[in-house]
């Protein structure tokens, strides 16, 4: 089995373990958005904008789901940037504000190391607004390194629920040696496995309930394009993305 292979899936099995009242908490928190007819806003900065891919209008994925990004903040639009604006707390405010989040939300915001100005700015923005903020961070990163956000604040810190994904100091697993970079990063592996958790709490408890999750289906299968009409109805005029 290759290294990167073996680590993975002990860092996903950990996760799972360790962060499982965390975990049950974000369920919790979105399942009361989901009934109360609230969204769940999901992203980052850099590349934990993956988690705004991953949750927004994706087969098998939330309908209720919208994604918090900005191309300035999204690295294959400029990657130097991207790594700048990143540090901007204007950026992440602004981030918020196009996603339209609101009091009763649920909003989810991944960063690596939980330092930058933009996404932290996210979670206070959102606190701000009413919503409940979930970050999805490593503990182990952000305790070797110091916040770029004007409060001195972590994302860690600016949220009310904290789910630690324990991805490495730097991100990458593979370590070479004396003077050579590691590589083979995990985060973005960690951060969309916290969502798919999180997914199933919460369509485990619609389920047990009675309730209809409101979920996507593949528009590429017989039948999908008619299923996600219904859902389109019922989010287009409040997810602005849609």
């Amino acid at each position: 089995m290759s290294r990167w292979l073996d680590r993975s899936q002990g860092l996903l099995t950990a996760l799972a373990t360790r962060e499982s009242a965390s975990l049950a908490a974000a369920a919790a928190s979105a399942v009361t958005t989901i009934r109360g007819g609230g969204l769940i806003h999901a992203g980052g900065t850099g590349h934990s904008t993956l988690l705004a891919l991953e949750s927004f209008y994706r087969a098998g994925g939330l309908a209720a789901a919208s994604p918090i990004w900005g191309l300035d903040l999204f690295p294959p639009h400029a990657a130097r940037a991207s790594t700048q604006e990143e540090r901007d707390p204007a950026q992440g405010r602004a981030a918020i504000e196009r996603a339209g989040v609101g009091a009763g939300d649920t909003v989810f915001i991944a960063s690596q190391s939980g330092i930058n100005g933009a996404p932290v700015e996210m979670a206070l923005a959102s606190v701000e607004r009413g919503a409940t903020v979930v970050a999805i961070s490593s503990r182990l990163h952000a305790a070797k390194v110091t916040s770029r956000h004007p409060s001195g604040k972590h994302l860690f810190d600016a949220a009310n629920i904290v789910i630690d994904t324990g991805a490495p100091y730097g991100d990458a697993l593979l370590e070479r040696g004396e003077g050579k970079a590691a590589y083979a990063p995990v985060s973005s592996l960690l951060t969309i496995a916290v969502w798919s958790l999180v997914l199933e709490g919460v369509v485990e408890t619609l389920d047990a309930a009675g309730e209809t999750a409101p979920i996507w289906k593949s528009s590429n299968a017989p039948g999908g394009d008619e299923w996600n009409e219904g859902m389109l109805t019922a989010y287009a005029p409040r997810v602005r993305a849609l």
